[in-house]
């Protein structure tokens, strides 16, 4: 059964909210023979010298406006021509190739994993209730990735936003692909048990921190604390990682009784993560030969680069 993970961002209330549901729809997706190259965007993705992501890993990608990519009641902006090679490249840039960059095993799993099919949309979703989604991802077969007419190689927040960002949406969903072919890491959900399900939606990070996780979505399930562990440690610099969530704090400096029990919960909580992010380390390692840790630090160097300079080297 594959899951279906739709990241929402309430309008109304400018609360970001995650939903994960079952779909079977595309299991069976197959790319095609014959792709469309009428259009020198489809010239990039499907011909491109051996480079494309359809001649390495056989994916098809969807620029051209669909009404199958949402529901009758939804409504979406296609996306507009001149973004869809600039989105290519970021996908391969700061996706693809931080793991590849770590030689044959990284270019193996990127071999084995990546989805057969990417939709691009250029705005969000809007749905009746006044949500929006930000992207989704169906198994291993396709992800859908919203808001890239909003594109912006230097804008840091639509980068990497670890709630919202194009890349924090694509690793997490990339992390639910590897978790759907080898399970999660064995004891990672008796290291946190007070998983809450929808419950997650009224809580705030201080609130997932004390618990173990960190995000007030990754306290919904064990499924969604492994993949949100992933994209976080990934997508937020390293420094921002470990201060929000490892590092020790000292609450001896504190003086009143409530702030210095809120301080030693947030302490305990992050105990937690520590010892659940060692475990994803370890299993990455274990399972496919992928050191994190690199892969956090070649997308890290080449986020900065990209933020500073707005150009994706050839």
């Amino acid at each position: 059964m594959k899951k279906l993970v739709k990241f929402i961002y309430v309008v109304l209330t400018a609360l970001l909210v995650f939903q994960c549901n079952n779909d079977d729809t595309n299991s069976q997706y197959t790319p095609p023979d014959n792709p469309n190259l009428s259009h020198p965007n489809d010239t990039y993705l499907y011909d491109n010298n051996g480079n494309s992501l359809f001649e390495v890993y056989g994916t098809a990608t969807r620029w051209r406006w669909n009404d199958n990519f949402i529901d009758p009641d939804q409504r979406a902006t296609p996306i507009e021509s001149d973004f869809v090679i600039p989105a290519t490249k970021l996908i391969e840039y700061l996706w693809v190739e931080p793991f590849t960059d770590l030689g044959i095993s990284g270019e193996k799993l990127m071999e084995d994993f990546f989805p057969p099919e990417v939709v691009y949309i250029g705005s969000r979703i809007f749905q009746e209730d006044g949500s929006a989604l930000l992207g989704f991802a169906e198994g291993g077969a396709r992800i859908t990735i919203l808001d890239l007419n909003k594109l912006d190689f230097q804008d840091r927040n639509w980068l990497v936003n670890p709630r919202s960002g194009i890349l924090a949406t694509v690793h997490h969903e990339f992390s639910h692909i590897i978790q759907q072919r080898f399970g999660n890491p064995v004891g990672l959900n008796t290291i946190s048990e007070n998983y809450i399900g929808i419950d997650w939606i009224n809580r705030s990070r201080e609130d997932a921190i004390k618990l173990g996780m960190v995000s007030a979505y990754g306290a919904s399930s064990e499924f969604e604390d492994f993949a949100e562990i992933i994209s976080h440690f990934l997508v937020i610099d390293q420094q921002t990682f470990e201060q929000d969530f490892i590092t020790q704090v000292d609450c001896s400096t504190l003086t009143d009784p409530a702030a210095i029990a809120n301080c030693r919960e947030l302490n305990e909580g992050r105990l937690l993560i520590q010892q659940k992010l060692d475990l994803i380390l370890d299993y990455y390692d274990t399972q496919s030969n992928i050191d994190l840790v690199q892969v956090r630090d070649i997308l890290q160097e080449r986020l900065d680069n990209l933020i500073a300079t707005g150009v994706i080297p050839d």
